[in-house]
């Protein structure tokens, strides 16, 4: 089942919700409203290469992390 990240327009708090569907009707976590909007999610991959090398440079100079076009762009530097 997928997880969604949900925005609730009556109390304004942001939840996360595993659905059976992706168009399953969802109630805020908070305050039970059914005004929510779905947000548009990023996820992450986590692993190791097989050299073991922690450089993310992508061959653009971009970090190639979150794929901003300058590093330190993110959050994730």
């Amino acid at each position: 089942m997928p997880i969604f990240e949900y925005l609730c327009k009556d109390c304004g708090r942001a939840f996360e919700k595993i659905v059976p569907r992706y168009d399953s009707i969802v109630d805020c976590a908070h305050c039970n409203s059914a005004k929510v909007e779905k947000q548009l999610s990023v996820f992450a991959v986590a692993g190791s290469s097989a050299s073991g090398a922690t450089d993310f440079a992508a061959p653009d100079g971009s970090c190639g992390r979150c794929g901003a076009a300058q590093p330190g762009s993110c959050a994730l530097d």
